[in-house]
């Protein structure tokens, strides 16, 4: 808090700069000369929480929680009580360009008594500009996608002719990137949860600086540093701790060169952009975190979620409001497990991933990495257009090791290369292709580099396809390389002034080689023999099976060849995953007087193509998809058919605006007989009850699922409703001053899962000024 209370000082000081500003020296302007505006808002409410009873007859544990039959279960969901914000923005201006802006954004209920989400002050003139407090920093996708910073940052403007574009400008800022998060204090990012020894996050400090030099109006040239170094011990104007604790995510520092190039070209038709950073980090606990890794990759978890699944670690319960989406996007979606079980097989692998933490929490690196090729990162893109075309084409390369601090959701050793067109074939007929091809994982270790992607175990790999040698030595890798190919066809037709139609195609294709292997299965109560292969052929010798069920005959021949494979260490190997999302959609926008009704479907099909390349063991068996799943892998296990009709119209009269949509969807599954049907009604009205002065507002949302499976032979239903509702009054006392009064609910509804099952009521009321 007394971080933050520095911004709110700094104010005070920003006049100052004003003052001393060196292009109005000479002629500083009298204090009724300057001209000022800004808004103030102040909100007040109160939320009315309430959850369910554990009715069962036994004690519920989730975490650190134990519920007893008959109580409560724990709010996690929203905080109860009172609650209040303040927001402010204050703009003062001089006749010849000075800005002094004032920003303010904060909150308070009775988890977090004075929350200061964003306080930000600043000053601008014709050739500088200071912000301090939060600020977000951007530029290059590479070295600096984003970052919130609670710091500082100047920028220097050399502009000698008073140009469009300055001829230098030199930036620098620095500040907290992350707070950190000490054992027993409130998480200030969930009600009701305190951090535990296993929850741990460092301060994270960063720096940075560039110079922009604007060689020719066509040419930009950018270079620059980005560093960052995570404190625990003894962070900045925060209160800190041991450091023998475990951190879910690794301490380290880090720092970044980049360098960017910005152009144009054919008379500012064609533009491009290069970008090339050289960076990597020092991670002090790296034996533990590689760990962490080898666990989540043990199990096939996508590599691209090791950031997400990390911060799960900190906190586990939030698996179980994971919905099925999320969870494939770390299972993959062709898991045979429902949502519960993925929820359950995550949280049994994020208390693994745990217990190897603190294992090798206090082992050194004593291999230090030298940084290498690996270390850099490398982009180009170029967009031509005219008046009906437009053409984008783009690659990046991202080495193993290659981190920077302003980009760190870049994926780490992957590869991206994609082109667009936007074409105007007709005055009635716009038609939009693109292709992506995304490559996760692209190198192994040593000297493969795969530079372009094609061929894992290579330093080039730009011919498709790797050598053999290296794919039998390689074969039982964990993480090799993810091909991930998106195409995308769309076609827009403007059939009349009031009617357009779209249609498009999409596919999503995703291949790797994993070390997945069938193994024989030779137990009766497997249920492999009622495979209809095994079934008794007319006229053929039999053999009597015991299952549980009773006797059963099957082929003697055919249990016999399969019983002569027990010998085998796998049945097949070399398994090459190959999964294919097609995605058609129609829709029509359709304009009526007053009124736009806009229809459509979207048809989605998921295909499982999987092969596994050596399994001549298993020539002449021909068992169905389910045996193949109990030997190891159950093809089209994943399959599904997703059909969703989104319909909605909108109404504009002269006093009430009102939008209302609907969209069901239905999903068949391929396995267990599961589907799954949800419908969403949405709608949103305004209506003036007094124009100027009074506006009613309506909202409302419900979204209901069904989901029914076959479990261990028997009939599972599952449902899911959520309802959101609200009602509010707009008071515009003058062109000034107005109000705002809400009330509205919104019910979790969760019968088979009742400890996510809550009800919050919620009221406020809102004044905002202007001046």
């Amino acid at each position: 808090m007394i971080f933050r209370g520095l911004a709110l000082a700094s104010i005070a000081a920003i006049p100052a700069l004003a003052q001393s500003a060196p292009d109005t020296a000479s002629a500083i302007p009298s204090e009724s000369s300057w001209t000022v505006n800004g808004s103030v808002g102040a909100e007040f409410g109160f939320h009315s929480v309430v959850t369910e009873k554990n009715e069962s007859r036994k004690t519920f544990v989730n975490g650190a929680d134990s519920i007893r039959p008959g109580k409560k279960y724990r709010n996690y969901f929203q905080v109860p009580g009172i609650f209040g914000a303040l927001n402010a923005f204050v703009q003062m201006e001089s006749p010849t360009g000075q800005k002094i802006e004032f920003t303010l954004d904060a909150s308070s209920d009775r988890w977090n008594y004075f929350d200061p989400k964003y306080v930000q002050a600043s000053y601008e003139d014709r050739m500088q500009k200071l912000i301090l407090g939060d600020f977000y920093a951007s530029n290059g996708d590479l070295y600096l996608a984003g970052v919130d910073v609670f710091g500082a940052s100047y920028d220097f403007y050399l502009n000698l002719n008073r140009s469009e574009n300055p001829l230098l400008v030199f930036s620098v800022f620095g500040g907290e990137n992350q707070a950190p998060k000490l054992p027993g204090e409130r998480d200030p990012d969930q009600y009701n949860k305190y951090i535990g020894l296993d929850e741990v996050e460092a301060q994270k400090m960063l720096i940075g600086g560039k110079l922009l030099w604007n060689a020719h109006k066509n040419v930009g040239v950018t270079v620059g540093f980005i560093g960052s170094k995570d404190y625990l011990e003894d962070p900045f104007l925060r209160d800190g701790t041991s450091d023998d604790v475990n951190l879910s995510n690794p301490m380290f520092s880090s720092k970044t060169f980049f360098g960017e190039v910005n152009g144009k070209v054919l008379g500012g038709r064609g533009t491009y952009n290069v970008q090339l950073g050289f960076g990597g980090a020092d991670t002090v606990n790296v034996v533990a975190h590689r760990a962490v890794n080898a666990v989540f990759e043990e199990y096939g978890l996508d590599v691209s979620r090791f950031a997400q699944l990390r911060r799960l670690m900190n906190n586990t319960s939030q698996v179980n409001r994971m919905s099925r989406e999320e969870l494939e996007l770390i299972f993959g979606d062709n898991m045979e497990m429902g949502v519960d079980d993925m929820r359950s097989e995550l949280t049994r692998i994020l208390k693994l991933a745990q217990e190897a933490l603190k294992k090798h929490r206090d082992e050194k690196n004593d291999d230090p990495t030298d940084w290498t090729a690996q270390n850099l990162a490398l982009s180009g893109s170029y967009n031509w257009k005219n008046s009906s075309t437009m053409i984008d084409a783009y690659f990046r390369f991202v080495g193993r090791n290659y981190y920077s601090a302003g980009s760190s959701d870049l994926l780490q050793n992957s590869r991206q290369l994609g082109a667009k067109l936007d074409q105007q074939i007709k005055d009635f007929w716009k038609l939009n292709f693109g292709y992506e091809l995304n490559i996760e994982n692209a190198s192994g270790h040593g000297d493969a580099y795969n530079v372009f992607g094609f061929a894992e175990g290579s330093k080039l790999g730009l011919l498709p396809g790797a050598d053999d040698d290296w794919l039998e030595k390689h074969e039982q890798d964990a993480s090799r390389t993810l091909y991930i190919h998106d195409f995308e066809l769309k076609n827009t037709f403007k059939v009349r002034d009031s009617i357009e139609v779209m249609a498009r195609y999409a596919v999503n294709y995703r291949t790797r080689s994993t070390p997945q292997r069938l193994h024989g299965n030779y137990f009766v109560s497997s249920g492999i023999y009622s495979d209809s292969w095994f079934n008794a052929q007319k006229g053929k010798p039999t053999v009597d099976v015991d299952t549980d069920d009773g006797s059963i005959q099957i082929d003697s021949a055919r249990w016999a060849k399969y019983a002569a494979l027990q010998d085998e260490d796998y049945l097949a190997t070399q398994f090459e995953e190959r999964l294919a999302k097609h995605v058609f959609e129609l829709s029509a926008t359709i304009k009526f007087p007053k009124n736009v009704l806009k229809v459509g479907g979207v048809w989605t099909y998921r295909t499982d193509m999987s092969k596994f390349n050596q399994d001549d063991l298993l020539n002449g068996f021909d068992f169905s998809d389910e045996t193949y799943g109990i030997l190891g892998y159950y093809f089209h296990g994943g399959d599904y058919l997703d059909a969703r009709y989104p319909i909605s119209l909108t109404t504009t009269l002269d006093r009430v605006r009102n939008t209302v949509s609907v969209t069901p969807r239905f999903r068949i599954y391929n396995r267990d007989d599961m589907s799954e049907f949800e419908w969403n009604l949405l709608d949103n009205a305004m209506i003036q009850l007094n124009p100027g002065f009074l506006d009613l507002m309506l909202h409302g949302n419900i979204r209901q699922n069904f989901m029914s499976r076959k479990e261990d032979g028997k009939d599972v239903h599952e449902m899911e409703m959520d309802v959101d509702l609200s009602a509010g009054l707009k008071f515009q006392f003058t062109e000034r001053l107005g109000t705002e009064f809400t009330f509205g609910t919104f019910l979790n509804y969760r019968p088979d899962n009742e400890s996510e099952d809550y009800r919050d009521i919620y009221g406020s009321v809102f004044v905002n000024y202007d001046f």
